[in-house]
């Protein structure tokens, strides 16, 4: 397809001489005898190139220019200027408006072919660039880059449009999500090209996977760094469970990189797709409930999502939505469990506890919210919130305490998730500033499971925290894996006894030389110990006798809000005593 220019030139001989050369050369060309018709037809045809007179009546070809560049549709369209005068300024002025390049009259044939081919070279070079990068955003916006599978956002688009070509009757599609289990232990042994690899390797096999790939419509994506999902058409009535055990032991198999092979740990979750299926974000719902609850499982780790679960799966969409706006609602509500000397029984502390207050469920517990908000990430900023919250209202039951009353203290769950946010260093740290309570009244807590999934970041972050001079405790000991080759070297203050072994301490011998264990083994690490779930005296005598030195639990009181627990604080003053 050839060129299309327009020339602006009120000097007839010479308008009619460009145009005659130019068209010789195969552009196709429009004229104008001033500016303001040159302008006319640069709107009508869009041309590739504009050749004009400096000096015109009507619209000079300064003014043409500042038109063109005034305008989206045409800013982008090269200008030659054409000048009989050879004042630099002029020149200049011209450039500075935005023309491309200039000729002095009389110019020679050759000179003018030069610069329109030199400027439409130019242009197709800039539309060239502008439509590559244009590619590489939409990439970004719709492709994993890792992978260069659909996005979490496209594979929903493709699923949308799945869900809408689907036949009345029972399921005739089927959505299927792969959790890469082990990425964390992954990530924290192969260098990241490496790393890289695996994962590529990784969706090259969900490509290929046997059985499905073969499918109509067999349609991979990766929804996040640690997943994939794919949908496909089941002419044949493949069963759900059957492909979601292909699945799983087709992606276990070894993948060797830098010449070492490593093992995937997956879970499959797995849900059919009927012409009444929800929307595809509801879908993507259901998919996230499926894979919770493989990846529960002991053994194998697949989940075919029902019909009664799905109903489960899209409540549990509905408080996912409206989790992301409960903070901003006023939604959270802390609570406050006491925390005693198990000799004296007098308080040294609480136990911080998030509550849900919903606008139509009502109260919702940690068992039912914490697992989604540590999925969708609003764990996050629910745990800063938490931590503001926390610390002024220590402030408000010290002040409840008497004048010579030694410091409480108040004890804040960090969840994975938030103890992996890069951010969470200074949540702390505005939260005690904000609030004005000293650092060694906060004592953060930390399970073992997060302790354990990146012990270079545990160990570099509660250094952090030691230093701001917050207190440490490990919480829930004795229910995950710890290396103790590590534990020694994390600067922890206290170590937290399971409820689980706590409650049948005095009947089950076991449970109670594991408590003994674990007292013996905190004491020799330099830690003191509470033990969670006390709810008889019994229990709390058999525990100090033990070692233990503070308990928490229904037998001194439940997590309760701010103005109970004050009111619990005036019930039982008894003297208090520093944990040191």
């Amino acid at each position: 397809m050839s060129a299309r220019l327009v020339i602006a030139e009120d000097e007839e001989g010479i308008r009619q001489n460009l145009t005659r050369m130019l068209r010789l050369e195969g552009f196709e060309v429009w004229a104008g005898e001033n500016g303001r018709l040159a302008l006319e037809l640069v709107q009508r045809h869009a041309p590739d190139l504009v050749i004009s007179d400096l000096m015109m009546p009507e619209l000079s070809g300064d003014q043409l220019v500042l038109a063109l560049r005034a305008d989206p549709r045409t800013a982008h369209i090269p200008v030659v200027l054409l000048t009989a005068r050879a004042d630099r300024s002029d020149v200049r002025a011209g450039m500075e408006l935005g023309a491309d390049d200039y000729l002095t009259k009389p110019f020679q044939r050759d000179e003018l072919l030069r610069s329109v081919r030199a400027r439409l070279d130019k242009a197709a070079g800039q539309r060239l660039a502008a439509q590559r990068l244009a590619e590489q955003t939409h990439n970004l916006a719709h492709f994993d880059a890792a992978t260069r599978l659909p996005n979490r956002n496209h594979w929903q688009l493709l699923l949308s449009d799945l869900l809408s070509g689907l036949p009345p009757g029972p399921p005739q599609a089927l959505a299927l999500v792969v959790g890469l289990d082990n990425l964390p232990q992954l990530a924290q042994v192969l260098r990241a090209g490496a790393l890289e690899a695996l994962v590529h390797a990784l969706s090259q096999r969900l490509r290929d996977a046997p059985g499905l790939a073969a499918l109509p419509r067999c349609t991979v994506g990766r929804l996040a760094e640690d997943r994939f999902a794919l949908f496909v058409m089941q002419p044949h009535g493949l069963a759900a469970q059957q492909a979601a055990d292909h699945l799983l032991a087709h992606l276990g198999a070894a993948i060797e990189v830098d010449g070492e092979a490593h093992f995937p740990v997956v879970s499959v979750g797995a849900l059919p797709l009927a012409a009444q299926a929800a929307s595809a974000m509801g879908v993507m719902g259901q998919l996230e409930q499926a894979l919770a609850m493989a990846r529960r499982q002991s053994g194998r780790r697949v989940w075919v999502l029902n019909d009664g679960e799905q109903a489960e799966a899209g409540a549990a969409l509905r408080l996912h939505n409206d989790m992301h706006l409960a903070v901003a609602r006023g939604e959270l509500r802390a609570w406050y469990q006491p925390q005693l000397d198990a000799h004296s029984g007098a308080l040294v502390g609480f136990e911080a506890l998030m509550r849900w207050q919903h606008p139509t469920h009502g109260l919702v517990f940690p068992s039912v919210f914490i697992p989604l908000a540590e999925d969708n990430g609003q764990i996050v900023p629910m745990g800063a919130w938490m931590l503001e919250r926390a610390c002024a209202d220590l402030l408000a039951l010290q002040r409840a305490c008497p004048p010579d009353a030694p410091p409480l203290r108040v004890a804040v769950n960090l969840s994975l998730r938030q103890f992996c946010d890069p951010q969470v260093y200074e949540h702390v740290a505005q939260a005690l500033a904000r609030s004005g309570l000293a650092p060694t009244q906060l004592e953060l807590e930390i399970t073992e499971g997060t302790a354990m999934v990146n012990q270079q970041h545990t160990l570099d972050l509660l250094g952090r925290f030691k230093q701001l001079g917050c207190m440490l405790a490990l919480d829930d000991f004795g229910t995950g894996y710890s290396s103790l080759a590590y534990l020694k070297r994390f600067p922890l203050d206290v170590m937290k006894i399971d409820q689980s072994f706590v409650r049948h301490i005095l009947s089950d011998n076991e449970d109670r030389a594991i408590v003994h264990a674990i007292i013996t083994l905190a004491h020799h690490l330099g830690m003191k110990v509470i033990a969670e779930g006390v709810e008889q005296a019994a229990q709390q005598q058999l525990l100090a006798s033990m070692g233990c030195e503070l308990v928490q639990g229904y037998l001194h009181g439940r997590p309760m809000p701010l103005d109970e627990a004050l009111a619990w604080l005036q019930a039982h003053q008894r003297p208090l005593v520093k944990r040191t």
